[in-house]
Parts: C-alpha cells; sequence; structure tokens
C-alpha cells in the first residue's frame, strides 16, 4: 500500500534486513520445529540484525520504531519460518510493554545492555500472591510463555483471588534466574516458539517491580514521559498487542500458498505447470486462494493504516473501530486459513510427509488461528450486536 512506501527509513531498514535473513532461517526451519525452539544461532541473527530491538525505546540504543514495522517485518519472516516470526512480532513487543513501566524500572532493565529478551506469562493456574512488606510473595504456574529459553526477563500477570483489596491485575516483573522453567512444549503446531511454562515457589517482588495491568496498558502510563515521540509507549495499548498476529498468519499463509503451487506444479510434471492447464478445477482453486490472500492483505494493511494513524494522532480508538478491529483480524485470519486449507486438500497425501515444508506451514497457521485474539465468534457476535443496535445511516457505521 502507497502510505507504508512513507514510513521511516528505519522502517524499510529493518524489513530489509529481515529478508537478507530469509534463506539462514528457511534451511533451519525443520530444525527449529525438532528442537522446540529457534536455535542460538537464530537469535543471534535476531539480535545482530536489531530484529529484536525494534521496540526498544531509543534512549537505550533501540530503533524506537512504530507498529507497522514489528508487524511487518514478522510477516515477512512468517513466509519461511511462523515460529522466527513469533520471535519478532510477539516477543518482540514485550519491549514496549518494558518502556511503559517506572524510569527506575526501564533503566535497570537495559542496564545490562540493548539486546534483553523479555518474555511474558498472562495464562495462569494455582497462583497465590501475599501482600508483604516491601513487597509480594508470589505462586504459581503460568503457562505459553513464548521465547523463554532466550529471555532475560519475564513479566506475569496475575490477580488475587483472596484480597480483594489489591488491584485486579498486576504485572510481576522478575529476572529469568527468579522463575523455574517447566519443559512441556510438546504440541504439533508453532513448536518452535519454546513457549513453555513457567513456576514461581514463594518468589519475593519487590513493590517498585509491581505494576497494575490497567495503568501499564491505559493511555499515559508511567514510563510514557522518559519515551517521548514513541506512541507505542503511550496509547492504550492492548489493541496493538493483540494484533500483532495477523504478521505471521499472513506471512505463513503466503509461504504456504508459494510452496503448495510449487508442489502442485512439480506434481503435474512441468516446470511451467502446462500440464495443469488441463485441469480446470485445480486452477479455480489455485486462483480462489490467491484471491482470497489478496483480500487478506487488504485487511492487513486496512488494520496497520487504522492503528498506525490512531498512534501517530495519540487517540484512543472508539468502539466502532475497535470492533471493526476485531472483526477485521478475525476475518483475516479465516480468509488465510480458507485459502491454504483448499491447496493442502487439493495436494492430497503429498502434505502428510515431514520432508514437505507444506505440511509445517498448515500446522502452524491453524495453531495460530486458535489464539484468543483473533477468535472469531467473539469478534463477530460483538460486532454484529453493535450494527443491531446502529441504525445503517449512523456515522459510527461508516465503513
Amino acid at each position: 500500500m502507497d502510505w507504508m512506501a512513507h514510513l521511516s527509513l528505519e522502517h524499510h531498514e529493518a524489513c530489509a534486513r529481515a529478508r537478507t535473513l530469509l534463506d539462514n532461517w528457511k534451511s533451519r526451519a525443520a530444525e527449529t520445529e525438532q528442537a522446540r525452539c529457534i536455535s542460538q544461532q537464530t537469535m543471534s541473527e535476531l539480535l545482530a540484525e536489531g530484529l529484536m530491538q525494534l521496540i526498544v525505546p531509543e534512549r537505550y540504543g533501540g530503533w524506537q520504531c512504530d507498529w507497522p514495522t514489528l508487524v511487518e517485518t514478522s510477516r515477512i519472516a512468517a513466509r519461511v519460518c511462523p515460529s522466527t516470526a513469533w520471535m519478532i512480532g510477539l516477543v518482540g513487543s514485550h519491549a514496549a510493554i518494558v518502556g511503559r513501566l517506572s524510569s527506575d524500572c526501564q533503566a535497570q532493565v537495559f542496564a545490562d545492555g540493548l539486546g534483553q529478551v523479555i518474555a511474558t506469562a498472562s495464562v495462569s493456574k494455582d497462583v497465590s500472591i501475599l501482600k508483604v512488606e516491601g513487597g509480594f510473595r508470589i505462586s504459581g504456574t503460568w503457562r505459553f510463555s513464548s521465547g523463554v529459553d532466550h529471555a532475560d526477563w519475564v513479566i506475569v500477570s496475575a490477580k488475587s483471588l483472596r484480597d480483594t483489596s489489591l488491584n485486579p491485575v498486576l504485572l510481576f516483573t522478575l529476572r529469568i534466574g527468579e522463575v523455574q522453567i517447566e519443559d512441556v512444549w510438546h504440541v504439533t503446531g508453532m513448536c518452535g516458539t519454546g513457549s513453555k511454562d513457567l513456576r514461581l515457589d514463594d518468589v519475593f517482588v519487590a513493590d517498585a517491580w509491581v505494576t497494575p495491568q490497567s495503568e501499564c496498558f491505559g493511555a499515559a502510563p508511567a514510563g510514557a514521559r522518559r519515551n517521548p515521540d514513541g506512541y507505542l509507549f503511550d496509547v492504550e495499548v492492548i489493541p496493538y498487542l493483540g494484533s500483532l498476529h495477523i504478521g505471521p498468519v499472513l506471512g505463513c499463509a503466503e509461504g504456504a500458498f508459494d510452496e503448495c503451487v510449487a508442489a502442485l506444479r512439480n506434481r503435474e510434471g512441468s516446470k511451467d505447470g502446462a500440464a495443469a492447464k488441463a485441469r480446470p478445477t485445480l486452477l479455480e482453486r489455485v486462483a480462489e486462494s490467491a484471491a482470497q490472500l489478496s483480500c487478506a492483505r487488504h485487511l492487513y494493511h486496512a488494520i496497520c493504516f487504522l492503528l498506525h494513524s490512531a498512534g501517530m494522532a495519540g487517540r484512543s480508538l472508539s468502539v466502532q473501530e475497535l470492533l471493526t478491529l476485531k472483526r477485521d483480524r478475525a476475518y483475516l485470519v479465516r480468509l488465510c486459513v480458507q485459502a491454504i486449507q483448499r491447496l493442502v486438500q487439493q495436494m492430497g497425501t503429498a502434505v502428510i510427509f515431514q520432508a514437505s515444508p507444506v505440511q509445517r506451514h498448515w500446522r502452524d497457521l491453524q495453531v495460530m488461528a486458535s489464539h484468543l485474539d483473533v477468535n472469531w465468534e467473539s469478534a463477530m457476535l460483538a460486532y454484529g450486536d453493535f450494527a443491531m443496535d446502529h441504525h445503517p445511516c449512523d456515522p459510527a457505521m461508516k465503513g
């Protein structure tokens, strides 16, 4: 889209750096899946090229890029390795959370250097939070902590079910050495994200490292004053964090489409696909999948433009905009899944062999599509309910 051409030089430089590494990541994709974690070599590349520092505040030496850069670089990476893309887009975004914490917390996190990797976890069980003098003692298990094997810091969120005087949800920032990593990440897709469990056993967290989630994620948090000119540190951030999946999902589907078409062309026994032209059903299915991905790209750019323009204006999304955002990102994911499912079915049993990158892309895509932030039912019901309560000529319903 034309508007993306006018993004910063840093945006285009970051995208170019991601493209130069695609061959490396593609060659390691199978290994990454088997290891259930990206390799140290890949992580070193991400750090060396600044792709894990895209959102790190400028005052600490980071790029302090805007949201489209984060999502676009992850889209590029996902064409060959969605797990690596997840590290760039999802794990890399956690620097924005740190940039919203107090000045002291930010300074200490980045005191050890620019290449600090921050993991998070919010899905928890058996959590105990006890307020004590000077801080909290917390215990429990937190799930789905992507990239934790490479992390220097972790941020976990939880609420106390016993002490109603505490803020409903608190963020606890800890050094990696204070948590136990439990390897339960035996899954069928997105294996390379290494999204393992975290265990805390009566760990003390000082008050300075505990922040109410509503204050951190809301507009104008404490850390925003330290990082001016970076809207990801200042605006309500949940719509941005919840929309990061569109980069890896779209990139994964684009990569899968290319692999499917190449495999179908080879199966027909002609490099130029001449034999396939005698099979109109195949051609129709390829065309329909391509059209769906084209529609998904339009939604992708619409979402990027909405969030970037709102961020640049320093404003929160309206109710209509927020519901449209959720609707569109869920629809984008559905389009991507349908486009690749059609081609996978066309390929038949050829796709089931591990040597085929299509099967990995297909499994990764389905796992990402199951994420709560792109849930179809909740997004469509919420938008439909809003639409039914507003007259079609209501200005709020434009678009």
